[in-house]
């Protein structure tokens, strides 16, 4: 009975040494390992990259249409100048190009040019062909704007009446006052005239 029980208690005693110096299989230390954080790394770098493309982008829109604004402002200031200039609507085409530099120097890099150009219009009336009209005609302006920020330029087009110059009239002839007669039957003077004076009475 001894020597069963020296033996029991000599292999609980080595199984006890094993389990004490080599740790368990399911137990594991705390913290991150190695994959873990490189995964964890490239998820916040892909995040980053995402984010700074929408803030570029952000910035490029206000950008644009910012100078596109710009670019409508000074293409309705130009249009109103070309048609209060009346020497430009005067031969049968016209054209220039040029900047904005003496609107402001920070606009020189914004480019303009414009024709214009007279051109006939259909008055004849579908109905009746063979109706004898007098041809009309009117002057259209093309005007361009090109903006550094902007791909696609600003393109304008309007149309214009011809104004024809008419013949000066002579100026109405202002009708004659009869002049009012004296009571004795001869016509009274004229005002400022002074009447000529009487003469000797003859016997």
């Amino acid at each position: 009975m001894s020597c069963l029980k020296t033996k029991a208690r000599s292999r609980q005693g080595g199984l006890a040494l094993r389990s004490a110096g080599k740790p368990r299989r399911g137990r594991r230390d705390g913290g991150f390992t190695l994959v873990e954080v490189m995964i964890a790394m490239a998820i916040i770098g892909i995040t980053a990259v995402v984010l700074l493309e929408q803030r570029i982008e952000v910035v490029r829109d206000a950008a644009r249409a910012r100078d596109l604004r710009s670019a409508w402002v000074l293409t309705s200031q130009r249009l109103a100048e070309l048609e209060l200039d009346k020497t430009l609507w005067t031969g049968t085409e016209t054209q220039n190009n040029g900047d904005f530099a003496d609107v402001d120097p920070e606009f020189a890099s914004y480019r303009w040019d414009y024709q214009i150009v007279r051109e006939p219009i259909d008055v004849l009336d579908p109905k009746d062909p063979d109706a004898d009209k007098k041809p009309r005609e009117l002057m259209k302006l093309t005007l361009v704007v090109r903006t550094p920020g902007v791909e696609e330029p600003i393109v304008i087009e309007a149309e214009f009446p011809i104004k024809e110059n008419k013949p000066d009239e002579p100026p109405p002839a202002t009708p004659a006052t009869p002049d009012t007669a004296s009571p004795s039957g001869t016509p009274a003077p004229a005002s400022g005239a002074t009447a000529p004076a009487p003469g000797p009475k003859r016997p």
